[in-house]
């Protein structure tokens, strides 16, 4: 979408107030100070401003380098009310705002909240609502990181009911000239939002410790052209970007996608829904718990006051490192692969490729080797890996996924999986088959069998409930999305219920 290039901030536009009034203005004095509506039990809630937005006016705030804009309830419940929060520079905080009545404003394309940090440098925004979204046919994104060329990091943050996208964090990664910026989102809350619910574009922009939720189509509002779309997460312009330890569901649209050059891993998270071929895939499973993170504000007074979500679910994960490297490897992820070279004396090479992910693993009591020769990511998402070993060493290595294929005289070498000896011919799926339901956006079922073994491909299309493979049998559904299976043998039996397109890969 060419959103923010038609949202670019309108110099013309003028504040009700000054802006400094607002960064600087003493709690005793503000318009509206005691913690209104904010329930009993938070007697240790901060007082706030209220900042109150007229009928078909738009309020422009600005926040620049060095500077605090806190403790604010910005009401836009008049009709036609907008307001637009710009940073400039860095070091600067948003802290405890609340955004009161949802967004009915039609004029223009605008993002509502920018955060960028223009120069450079870091800059934070932390408890922030903007819950109650935005109106049918309304073309303003809930937050934009238009020109950001630092680092953002964005925690407790409650976005849910926006047509038009909720944050929308991918024109830095458009061009150089964009800012190329990191975003980092922590414990947030991304509810129903439509087009995406977060969008990263910049290498290291990650979201953390999240949930991202949506009920399906009818529980969005459509944007100023009328389209709905609600996807999750969408990793876009660039790669090198994640989600950790989130929660994800989505009905009726992708729950975690990529395009336009951009890739990204998902990693110990739960999801729900369909996620594209290009997005890596480690310790994926399903069954996300959808309630609100802990710290989040469920309310525009409960974020103004400073007094963040009490009843949500503690979803930090303590600290743990990052990375997603699959050369690396996580010790708990994967069953382990082993190949021990004959005790002959003379070194024998090895080469596999895995459609998943592969690292190296230390086992003292097979007398393994400490890591193999190379582990290489393929541009087709497959791994390669190539190791040499002799006089009864060998290599051991945690693997997700599905064998692609071997090179290696499998007469100088003992192979086992998972604790029991293997050959080979056990392990290769060597075919590739791909349903591909992403246009026309219309559902499509589908039946096939095969003479061998067959398992889904989470590296080439998504894993969801609605598939299942057994002993050679597939069925499924795909919206929206791609299904990819790998299998041995032929195909037997196919039928197929709707638009999807379908390829088959021999030896892919």
């Amino acid at each position: 979408m060419a959103r923010d290039d038609t949202a670019r901030e309108n110099e013309s536009e003028s504040s009700l107030l000054d802006r400094r009034s607002y960064l600087k203005l003493a709690g005793a004095a503000a318009a509206s100070v005691a913690a209104a509506g904010v329930s009993s039990n938070s007697a240790k809630a901060a007082s706030y401003e209220t900042i109150e937005v007229s009928a078909g006016s738009t309020e422009r705030i600005e926040v620049g380098p060095g500077e605090t804009f806190e403790n604010k309830l910005i009401d836009i419940s008049a009709d036609g009310a907008h307001f637009r929060l710009l940073t400039q520079g860095s070091d600067w905080t948003i802290r405890n705002v609340g955004v009161k009545g949802t967004n009915d404003d039609q004029d223009g394309t605008k993002a509502t909240m920018y955060l960028r940090c223009t120069d450079g440098g870091t800059a934070v925004a932390e408890n922030v609502y903007m819950g109650d979204g935005s109106e049918d046919r309304v073309g303003h994104a809930a937050v934009s990181d238009w020109e950001n060329s630092g680092t953002v990091k964005i925690r407790n943050f409650h976005v849910a009911g926006w047509a038009a996208d909720g944050m929308y964090m991918s024109h830095a990664g458009v061009s150089e000239s964009h800012g190329m910026g990191e975003t980092q989102i922590e414990s947030s809350y991304l509810k129903n939002n439509n087009i995406e619910n977060c969008r990263l574009g910049t290498p290291g922009s990650y979201i953390k410790d999240s949930v991202i939720h949506v009920e399906g189509e009818s529980a969005v509002s459509s944007n100023e052209s009328g389209q709905k779309n609600p996807r999750g997460l969408w990793f876009k312009e660039q790669s090198g970007m994640k989600a950790v330890n989130c929660d994800i569901k989505v009905n009726g649209s992708a729950a975690v996608m990529a395009s336009d050059n951009g890739s990204g891993t998902v990693k110990d998270c739960r999801i729900d829904g369909d996620i594209s071929s290009s997005v890596e895939q480690v310790n994926v499973s399903g069954s996300p718990d959808v309630s609100a993170p802990k710290g989040v504000p469920m309310t525009a007074e409960e974020a103004a006051s400073g007094k963040g979500g009490t009843s949500g679910k503690d979803r930090s994960s303590s600290g743990e490192s990052d990375s997603t490297d699959t050369t690396t490897g996580d010790a708990e992820q994967g069953k382990v692969f082993q190949l021990i070279a004959d005790e002959d004396g003379v070194a024998d090479e090895y080469q596999f490729t895995v459609d998943g992910s592969v690292s190296p693993q230390t086992d003292p009591s097979a007398n393994m080797a400490e890591e193999s020769d190379s582990v290489e990511k393929n541009d087709d998402g497959t791994v390669t890996v190539s190791g040499s070993a002799m006089g009864g060493f060998g290599d051991s290595f945690l693997v997700t996924g599905d064998f692609v294929s071997f090179d290696l005289n499998e007469d100088k070498w003992t192979l086992r999986y998972d604790g029991e000896e293997v050959s080979v011919s056990d392990l290769v799926l060597p075919n590739l088959l791909v349903i591909d339901g992403s246009t026309p956006n219309s559902p499509s079922s589908y039946e096939f069998s095969v003479s061998g073994e067959a398992n889904k491909s989470a590296a080439h299309g998504s894993v969801n409930a609605n598939d299942s493979a057994k002993d050679g049998s597939i069925a499924g559904q795909v919206y929206a999305g791609t299904d990819a299976y790998r299998f041995s043998g032929e195909i037997t039996a196919f039928s197929l219920d709707g638009p999807a397109n379908v390829r088959v890969e021999d030896n892919a």
